[in-house]
């Protein structure tokens, strides 16, 4: 690549000829950075020049104006990581529901650590500081001046004002060179016009009668199904928020007292530079005391993952850090942008690699699938086709709106498409496999599912110390959040990305899927099925819940083991239908290679060698499809003094009985 070159006191650097040439070369002080692209064999990345709508251009940004960049590396062997989805969600198969960890994400799809350290070394080269990379070598954060920027990914930058709302803007595509071209995704901060928006609406004003009207979120668990079922807490949720969160979780104190609900107060985890922005703490409310309340009162943890601001770079590094830190089982996103403009200024790409590694390690993101029915686009948002992202990714669920009708107590009395439910084809995103045969077209349809989200029965929750009511898919989203939680745990397993699992129960019209073939978002109307309006609707958590639930037992034939003799392990597993293999286990070592389920039994013949004493014979089960895994062990008598006597045929179960009261008399100890 070109280097600076410096023409000492700057002679020749005239306003004329900089703006003869096309690449803006740039003047620092007494010294001259060599115009973008000179010299240089600069590549293409997925960061285009944008061309903002009805702005007003103000001028090139100042050479020494401080920019923060956020570089987005390729995952490597992509298509390995696409086939490892594949296999972890086809039931039956060996690696079925076996979540990669970060460790095994870091060692196999991570940029290698030279290719990193040489994207850091042209950032160091181009003059910027405060460069970090991240744990999963997926993003590097990096500060520089204006003028490096420009140089270092051959673009322009420029000033403009939106409406009252200014930021810079690139407008040349982003280009790095050739020796990293092949590691360089998309460079994220070019831009700060756009961002994400709170998917969040207040009521005009409360409503509080009627079969219509706003609900405590402590009574969505009876509403949707949920109150039968044990609170998720032994699950993780995540938030991803942007700026303070004082106040937030001030108000969710405040929440809980109120309605009874046990303490928790979330784990902030500050992604970045510490943001101090308020304005969306009602949304990090709505977000946080609907999670709870219909989740049953208690998690394992709650975490907010806080971005400085909602720029799409700096929430690109939220999503990121809850996928390197890998603990929460689902992640709230409450967020929105037109997707052509994720798409242009690279965040798409960079955030559907981060989704495709959340759903590898049996993470689910639940996303705000946008406020302004079919049309998420345009300027002002709402003018023009296309959906919403990161709703629109195929790797994540995307929550649509409905307007809620229930009883006093919130026992459920139907649901409407509510009018603003973002809905319709992507304009960018394939269709995933899972869609094959239910959306029509070639792109991803929207959304999945849909919960609550017209303001008129929206949630009364705090605000700013004071009672207030909201709706928006920002609390349909978290409702989902909450009650997909809420199955894992009534499983006790990580049931990972649902996707294809919604889209088979809900395409066979099953009794526990609540359709909604009523109402309109603008464009497209709900039907029997799915629809653009309201996906396959909402559901009954409950009845939903038993669509995963299995049971495993086992049992050993003889009871009485004699070292070199056979036995006969038999595994058997309640559920619906269940496939899917049982790995046997004696002390905790497996016992061979997993034997395949046949009409719900799994058995193995072998042999043990272990000395004299009690063995815990294990079955765990993969689960399949239709069926979370489960887990048994049974207690069984190796007696190596019987091993060349015959024994009585009364023996075996004379022993089998001494060994239960043996195990009895532990028990009460």
């Amino acid at each position: 690549m070109s280097r600076h070159s410096t023409s000492k006191g700057g002679r020749g650097c005239t306003a004329a000829r900089a703006r003869r040439i096309l690449t803006a070369a740039l003047c620092l002080g007494a010294g001259l950075i060599a115009a973008p692209g000179a010299g240089a064999d600069w590549r293409p990345t997925r960061t285009h020049a944008q061309a903002p709508r009805e702005a007003r251009l103000l001028g090139a940004v100042p050479d020494e104006e401080p920019v923060d960049v956020t570089v987005a590396l390729q995952l490597r062997n992509r298509a390995l990581l696409d086939e490892r989805i594949r296999r972890q969600h086809t039931p039956g198969g060996p690696e079925y529901r076996r979540w990669l960890g970060p460790g095994q994400v870091l060692a196999d799809h991570a940029p290698t650590a030279r290719e990193a350290d040489a994207v850091v070394a042209h950032l160091r080269r181009a003059g910027f500081t405060q460069i970090e990379l991240a744990p999963n070598r997926l993003l590097v954060t990096a500060r520089g001046p204006a003028a490096a920027v420009q140089q270092a990914f051959n673009t322009r930058l420029r000033r403009f004002d939106l409406r009252g709302r200014r930021g810079h803007v690139n407008v040349g595509d982003a280009q790095v060179p050739a020796e990293i071209a092949g590691t360089v995704l998309a460079v994220l901060g070019l831009q700060t016009l756009n961002e994400m928006r709170p998917l969040l609406v207040p009521a005009a004003r409360p409503q509080l009668t009627g079969s219509v009207h706003g609900l405590n979120p402590t009574k969505f668990p009876l509403a949707y199904g949920a109150a039968s079922l044990p609170a998720a807490s032994t699950v993780r949720v995540g938030i991803i928020t942007a700026g303070s969160m004082t106040q937030a979780i001030a108000d969710l104190h405040q929440f809980q007292t109120a309605n009874g609900l046990p303490a928790l107060t979330p784990t902030v985890v500050t992604v970045g530079r510490a943001g101090f922005d308020t304005s969306g703490t009602a949304e990090w409310d709505l977000d946080s005391q609907t999670i709870q309340a219909m989740a049953g009162g208690t998690l394992a943890e709650m975490l907010f993952y806080t971005a400085r601001s909602l720029l799409d770079s700096n929430i690109t590094q939220a999503l990121n850090r809850a996928v390197t830190d890998g603990v929460a089982a689902v992640i709230n996103v409450s967020l929105g942008i037109c997707e052509t403009d994720a798409q242009a200024d690279g965040s798409l790409a960079a955030d559907d690699q981060i989704f495709a590694t959340a759903v590898a390690q049996g993470q689910t993101f639940a996303v705000a699938s946008g406020d302004d029915g079919a049309n998420e686009c345009g300027s002002p948002i709402g003018t023009a086709a296309g959906a919403s992202y990161p709703a629109s990714s195929p790797y994540v669920i995307a929550v649509g709106g409905t307007t809620l009708a229930t009883d006093a107590a919130g026992n459920y009395g139907g649901e409407t498409v509510w009018s603003g439910s973002g809905g319709s084809p992507s304009l960018i995103e394939p269709r995933p496999s899972w869609q094959n045969g239910v959306v029509a077209g070639a792109t991803r349809g929207l959304p999945d599912v849909a919960f609550d989200a017209d303001p008129n029965s929206g949630a009364l929750i705090i605000v700013n110390g004071a009672s207030a009511q909201y709706g928006g898919t920002s609390l349909a989203a978290p409702i989902f959040t909450a009650a997909w939680a809420r199955i894992q745990a009534a499983n006790d397993a990580r049931l990972g990305f649902p996707a294809a699992w919604l889209y088979k129960y809900g395409a066979q019209h099953a009794a526990a899927f609540r359709d909604v073939v009523a109402g309109a978002n603008g464009v497209y109307s709900a039907a029997p099925g799915w629809d653009y309006a309201s996906g396959f609707g909402s559901f009954d958590v409950a009845a939903t819940a038993l669509f995963t639930r299995s049971s495993v037992s086992v049992s050993v034939v003889p009871a009485l083991i004699q070292p070199g003799t056979t036995v006969t392990l038999t595994a058997s597993i309640t559920g619906n239908a269940p496939g899917g293999t049982v790995q046997f286990t004696a002390n905790g070592a497996a016992l061979g290679a997993p034997v395949a389920v046949a009409n719900g039994v799994a058995t193995l013949a072998t042999t043990l060698a272990a000395a004299s004493g009690t063995v815990t014979i294990g079955a765990a089960y993969s689960g399949d499809f239709d069926n979370a895994g489960s887990t048994s062990t049974v207690a069984a008598f190796v007696d190596i003094m019987t091993a060349s006597v015959p024994l009585p045929p009364w023996s075996t179960a004379l022993l089998a009985g001494l060994l239960g009261w043996r195990a009895m008399r532990r028990l009460r100890a």
